[in-house]
């Protein structure tokens, strides 16, 4: 049986809703966006873990020999690659009976993925070897890859078996999903109560800015690199550092039992840094009875961030 609950959604949130929805209408498409520097090193072990998985297919294996009685080189032809890996794969988890649950592609239009689900089902799944029986991992078959600029079916016979890395608190999540829920929530409180927000501008806010970070966490828990886009490159500098700032996970991610690298894409708009920070939600229960829309309360604690860092900084050099 499952508790159901009733959401009610408050003047607050209404409020905050409307003036984000509001403020993507409008955004300026226009504006230059910056990245960060040291980006060779991120680009470096991103590489890393797309040739490692890739190193696990080859053209002549039971799985390969499976997929290419249903798809037919006629029908690789209108194959459109979608994710920058180049590859289009099945990804699944596994329920204690070993059997494959949560059944997904990444497919660039639903008769494929409808097709790729179908052949996956009539598999026989014992042709597929499973390294590390683990329920913290997501598994990936890898179906179709590019070679020479052109589709071709080309499989995996060790299923690739990805457990994200384990962060504080994270410890008591028993599936793939829990636990990936679990970092993210970590991560970005980190996130929204680290980052230099008197670095933000108003244009920020009236523009509805935008903050792009990857990054990679290496086989001891430790982010490694990163790469950064935004249209405030003062900010985005800051979240790099808080980025290279993030506690150690408790537990590095796993490829197949082993340690390994792994990559999180955390895409996200400067006015939510700012909602979802802690001082800002003070001040906002504050300041909300003045009547003042969100968007220039917002403001208004920028510039207040603003004035004290300021008045730090008198006092370090003061007599």
């Amino acid at each position: 049986m499952v508790a159901s609950t009733q959401e009610t959604t408050t003047t607050e949130e209404t409020e905050t809703s409307d003036y984000i929805n509001d403020s993507i209408s409008k955004a300026v498409l226009s504006a230059p966006v910056f990245t960060n520097d040291s980006i060779a090193k991120y680009y470096k072990y991103e590489s890393l873990i797309l040739k490692t998985n890739e190193n696990f297919t080859s053209l002549s294996n039971n799985i390969t020999a499976h997929f290419k009685k249903y798809i037919t080189p006629k029908k690789l032809e209108n194959i459109e690659f979608l994710d920058p890996k180049k590859n289009i794969y099945i990804e699944f988890t596994l329920n204690r009976n070993k059997e494959p649950i949560n059944v997904m592609t990444n497919a660039s239009d639903e008769k494929l993925d409808k097709k790729l689900k179908k052949t996956f089902a009539k598999l026989d799944f014992n042709n597929v070897t499973i390294v590390d029986f683990n329920p913290l991992c997501k598994y990936t078959l890898i179906v179709i890859q590019q070679q020479n600029k052109r589709p071709i079916v080309k499989c995996n016979v060790t299923a690739i078996g990805y457990a994200p890395p384990m962060y504080k608190k994270c410890e008591e999540e028993f599936n793939y999903y829990n636990l990936n829920a679990c970092n993210y929530l970590f991560i970005s409180e980190y996130l929204y109560n680290n980052v230099d927000l008197s670095l933000v501008t108003a244009q920020d806010i009236d523009d509805f800015h935008r903050i792009y970070p990857k990054f990679i966490v290496d086989k001891e828990g430790k982010v490694i690199a990163a790469k950064i886009e935004s249209e405030n490159k003062q900010l985005l500098e800051s979240y790099y550092q808080t980025i290279l700032d993030l506690p150690k996970a408790d537990v590095p991610a796993k490829l197949n039992g082993e340690n390994f690298y792994y990559g999180y894409n955390f895409p996200t708009s400067i006015v939510n840094l700012i909602r979802n920070n802690g001082g800002f939600n003070q001040f906002y229960r504050f300041k909300k009875h003045t009547g003042k829309p969100i968007k220039e309360l917002m403001k208004d604690y920028i510039i207040l961030l603003d004035k004290v860092k300021k008045d730090k900084q008198i006092r370090k050099v003061g007599f």
